[in-house]
């Protein structure tokens, strides 16, 4: 019984620190990385890069850089104080996974990398960070927009549905249309799609299947 009970606490400990910050990841365990370099997309990856979710967004138009969980977390709140009377959704597009560690000062070299410190992400440049959708004039979200962006380190931009794509910090091109594979497949089939297509529809393969 006292085991149980000493269980019980020990999870909701552990689900206590998991929550304890809004944009900290559900990791049990802190993996420490090597600080790494922000990407830069030069293979023409538009990822990210245009809104999915609402209306209208806020796009990194600067140098692409490593931002931290609570520079994150103060433009979050200023979104949502704006927001709150409108009744409109917040999206967010970025997940802060990479561990900061950091060592005093005046410390000698070696033994390590230091203790965790805080959680950050790394964003490229055209990166959407905030979407907003409902029923709110476009007056008061480009507000907020603004605000927001006023809290966070860089250039912005706001965008709506009909913005181009940026993939570089001088270059926009036009949003390009969604491919269907599957048709393109269709109308020129490889030989391994054409075994797979032949298993789904030939019934002497789907009896023996899953055996």
């Amino acid at each position: 019984m006292f085991t149980n009970i000493a269980k019980t606490k020990s999870n909701l400990q552990l689900i206590f620190n998991r929550f304890k910050h809004e944009y900290a990841p559900r990791f049990r365990e802190v993996e420490k990385a090597q600080k790494g370099r922000v990407s830069v997309r030069t293979g023409g990856s538009i990822k990210g890069n245009t809104l999915e979710f609402g209306k209208i967004g806020l796009r990194l138009k600067s140098c692409g850089l490593r931002m931290s969980a609570n520079q994150l977390l103060a433009a979050d709140k200023v979104l949502r104080r704006e927001l709150r009377p409108t009744k409109s959704k917040l999206f967010t597009r970025f997940v802060c996974d990479l561990a900061v560690c950091i060592k005093g000062n005046q410390t000698r070299m070696g033994k390590g990398k230091g203790p965790f410190d805080h959680w950050a992400t790394r964003m490229p440049t055209g990166k959407v960070l905030f979407e907003i959708d409902g029923a709110i004039h476009d007056k008061v979200a480009r507000e907020a927009l603004r605000k927001a962006a006023d809290k966070l380190p860089g250039l912005y931009e706001i965008i709506t549905p009909e913005s181009k794509v940026r993939v570089s910090m001088t270059d926009l091109i036009e949003k390009p249309k969604p491919v269907d594979y599957v048709a393109k497949l269709n109308a020129n089939p490889s030989k391994k799609w054409s075994n797979i297509q032949t298993f789904k529809t030939d019934p002497i393969y789907r009896l023996y299947s899953g055996r």
